[in-house]
Order: structure tokens, then sequence, then C-alpha cells
């Protein structure tokens, strides 16, 4: 019997079967697999092999006839359209990301060609999403126009206050997703810079995919006339590949792996609330950020590559350590957002869309482990998360919501790291980052972390009146604390994680206990 025939038969008798660090891994109802078809099994082992390691590793085809069909929306898109919705915990908004990149000096016409150029080119930018949780690609759209802004001439003040009614009316947009375009692109024009001005619904493209697009505008602007590389794959394409693991049997054994685990996952961290107890209406998100200068972050990864440690589970080890400092329980899981680009075509990298996906950590509580100890045990629990990425983070959620509740689920405070993905702009840019913030609808605290040149950038980026005033500072205050500490002095990796009190509550508790 051919391999292929074997394979479908016993697959239709419900017999599943996966590769294995080269073995043939087998699971059947007893007594199905004879001695007959266990020696045809030992006979087409290496063909059954192959065949099923193909079925694990699909490769993306460009499907032009379907290009502008509807197509399924990933986990994380659907749990975004539905935490626009208000009666979603924390919900009542849009993911979203703002940014301004400034410039010396910007050609308003330039940049608009530039733009529209890269709309025809990333379907994703032609994209609009159904409320019943399809997304398509409009095949044409209009020319899109760049509104421009000259604030040149203007006093110092003035050209303050126009900027803010940008940013006012740019940085938490809450587009409509079934109306082209889910982005805005604005330029304002200053005496000493020009700034473009970013907001894109996160629907339609990742932190990577934002990038990507700067990248390729600036290459546009130095040179209007260059051509880009052609795309021989869309976004739809590599979705629809990506659809078909989930009937493989990795995808079964990366199932099995979370359903056996989500009784014994924490809730998120249980961080104090505001004495009054109400969410600011309508969401408000405000951007906390810190920064660790080059020569302290070399310092903080040579260290952490001497202890066998990726600079990312250092830093997500912190994080964890100060927030064990002020949450009620030093056990619970943490939402981490992944950058989830599989390896299914060579030019996966070069498309626009959310690839993003997110993953339960469970964070158990150190027990006078040190900081070395606590981060080992922290990265292998995640490298064997990854390793069952293929049940997402958004599908564990909803099992816990079966099982213990909506409320259960809820994971409101998030770790992302882009700690050596920086798309990082050619050399000789004279391209600039500025202000930013981004939200997500039933998310309170999304940490993010990301490293260039000129050293590591932390943003906090918080949910407004769900913390107690001042918290959030004193929190990210400690993390930076903490980071500093590892960075310049060995001692601090072979001692327990200690969070001091921000030196205000020691101050208060002192005059307490003189009082007493």
């Amino acid at each position: 019997m051919p391999a292929a025939k074997l394979l479908r038969e016993l697959k239709s008798l419900g017999v599943e079967l996966w590769p294995q660090d080269g073995q043939l891994k087998f699971r059947a109802p007893q007594g199905l697999l004879d001695s007959e078809r266990l020696a045809q099994l030992r006979q087409h082992k290496q063909q059954i092999l192959q065949l099923l390691q193909a079925g694990e590793r699909p490769e993306v085809s460009a499907d032009e006839d379907n290009r502008h069909e509807p197509f399924p929306l990933t986990d994380v898109q659907n749990a975004y359209l539905l935490g626009r919705q208000s009666s979603f915990g924390y919900g009542n908004v849009a993911c979203h990301g703002y940014l301004e990149l400034s410039w010396p000096s910007l050609d308003p016409q330039h940049v608009e060609q530039a733009w529209n150029r890269l709309i025809a080119r990333h379907d994703m930018l032609r994209a609009v999403i159904a409320s019943e949780g399809s997304q398509r690609v409009l095949a044409d759209v209009a020319h899109y126009a760049v509104a421009v802004h000259d604030l040149r001439g203007l006093e110092g003040e003035r050209q303050h206050q126009q900027v803010q009614q940008i940013r006012q009316a740019m940085e938490q947009k809450l587009y409509p997703t079934e109306q082209w375009p889910l982005f805005e692109l604005r330029l304002s024009q200053g005496d000493t810079a020009d700034t473009l001005h970013f907001s894109m619904d996160s629907l339609i493209a990742d932190w990577a995919s934002a990038q990507l697009l700067f990248n390729e505008l600036e290459q546009l602007l130095d040179d209007p006339q260059r051509e880009l590389p052609p795309l021989d794959i869309r976004f739809r394409d590599y979705l629809q590949a990506e659809r078909s693991l989930l009937e493989s049997s990795r995808y079964q054994r990366d199932r099995d792996y979370w359903l056996a685990r989500v009784d014994a996952l924490p809730p998120a961290p249980q961080l104090p609330k505001p004495l009054a107890g109400e969410q600011i209406t309508p969401a408000r998100f405000h951007r906390h950020s810190r920064h660790l200068d080059s020569r302290q972050w070399g310092a903080l990864k040579k260290a952490a590559s001497e202890r066998g440690l990726t600079p990312s589970i250092v830093v997500l080890t912190a994080y964890a350590g100060v927030l064990q400092r002020w949450s009620q329980q030093p056990a619970f899981s943490l939402n981490l957002t992944l950058l989830n680009r599989l390896p299914l075509h060579p030019q996966v990298d070069q498309l626009v869309g959310d690839f993003t996906s997110v993953s339960l950590l469970h964070v158990i509580d150190p027990q006078g482990l040190d900081f070395t100890e606590q981060a080992r045990q922290l990265g292998g629990q995640l490298f064997s998360d990854l390793e069952h990425r293929l049940f997402s983070g958004i599908q564990v959620m909803r099992e816990i919501g079966r099982r213990r509740g909506r409320e259960a689920a809820s994971m409101p405070v998030v770790f992302t790291s882009a700690i050596g993905l920086a798309i990082e702009p050619a050399a000789g840019s004279l391209r600039q980052v500025g202000h930013g913030i981004t939200q997500t609808p039933q998310v309170t605290l999304d940490c993010q972390v990301m490293d260039d040149r000129h050293g590591l950038h932390i943003h906090w980026d918080v949910r407004q009146g769900v913390f107690p005033e001042g918290l959030v500072d004193d929190m990210l205050q400690a993390f930076l604390d903490e980071l500093q500490w590892l960075a310049n002095d060995p001692a601090a990796w072979s001692v327990a994680l200690q969070v001091p009190l921000p030196a205000w509550q020691q101050r208060e508790r002192l005059a307490a206990n003189a009082t007493a």
C-alpha cells in the first residue's frame, strides 16, 4: 500500500500521527493497530515522516484569482474587533497606533506620491473589515490626499497648540472598519523640521509592518523613481497557508498541551485600583516612557549573554518582578504579544498585515530564587510555550472563560518585546522618531520594549482611570532601577529580585510608625 494511501486510511480511522525529533509518533484507539498495520507503518516510516513534515510546513502560493475575495480574520483580529464593543471589560476602544516621524525637510507632493505607491503595493492598506468577521482587499481605491499643516512662522506656543490639535484628532481614533481607509497620514511643516503624523488601525498592520512601511516610504522619498522589489504573495495568501496548519497533527499536539494546563493558569496580576473604581469615559491611553542608554544596554546584554540568557528574557523577568511587588498574588498569568511571522515563504518579512499572536505566560512565585534562576525558569517556560504556539493565547483565554467565566479570562497586563527586531533605517537616514502611543481593547497596561543603536526604549501605554494616581510612575521607575542595577552590578544577578517601596511610600510608612 502506498504511504499516502496508508496515511489517509489511518487518519480516517482516528489514528493521530506526528513527527517528533526525527521519529514517527502515533496515538491510536486500543486494538486498532494490528500487526499488519504496524508492519506497514514500519515499512513506510520514512515516506510517512516526509508527508507529515511537508504538511507542517505549508508553502504560500499566490492566489491572484481570489485576491479580492473575503477571507477570515485571525484570532487576534477577531479579538480586536470584539473589543471595540462597550459590553466587554475595558472595551469600547480600537487597537490603534499613532507615531510621529520627522525629517529636516519634506516635499508634500513627494510624500503624497510615495504613500499612494505604497497603498497600491500593499494590499492591507486597501483592506476593509466586515463586522461579521471577515476582511477584504479593495481592488481600487481613490487617490489618497495627505493633509498639510503649514506651521512655519508661528510663535512657539501657537505652533505647539497646533501640533496638540493634530495629536488630539489622530492619536486615539476609532475607524469605521467597513470604510476605507483604516489609516490617516498628515504632514506638518515647521521652521526646523517637517513631521509625518501616522495613525493606523492595527487590524490591518502590526508594529513590524509599520516599520516596514516607514522604511519603504523613506526609500521612495529619497528617490521618487526607485522601483521596490515586486511582491509575489499577499497577506491573504499567507493566512490561507497558515490556516492549513490548523488541520495538522502539530496543531492537535499544541491544543492538547494548552488544554492540559488551562486549569493551572492563574489570573492576571491583581494590581491596585483607584478608590473611586471608575473608568474614564471615553477611554484614553497615556504613554509613560523611559530609556536605557546604549552603554547601559550594551552592559546588560553582555551580562545576560554570560549567563546564557537572552536580553528579552532578562527584561521580561525584571518586569514580572515589578508586577509581583505590587500584585496581591505573586503568581499570575502575563499576556505576551508575539510578532508571529511563520517562515512559510521567503517574502513573508516583506508583507504588511497583522501577524500578531498572543501567549499566556505562567509567572510563578519565585520563592527565594535569585534573579538569574528566575530568568532561566521563565525562559524555559516561555520556550516550551512557544513550541506550542499554533493553539493561540486567544483560544486559551476562550477556554478559561468557558471553564471559569469571562472575568477569569481577562488578561489586561501585557508585555510586548521587539528587542532585536528593529528594522533600522538606511545608513545616513535623517529620520527622527517622535511622539507615539498605542491603545488596545481589554488591555490596561502594555509594557513595550524595543532596542536600537541608541539603547533600550521602554514605553508603558496605560489606560487612564484604571490605576491609582502615581502608581504607574512608581512601577516604571522601579523597573528602570532594576534594569540599571543589572547593567551596573554583577551582584544583582545572584540575589532575589527585590523591588523597594517608592521613597514617598517609605517616608509615609516611617511617619506612620513614628506616630503609632
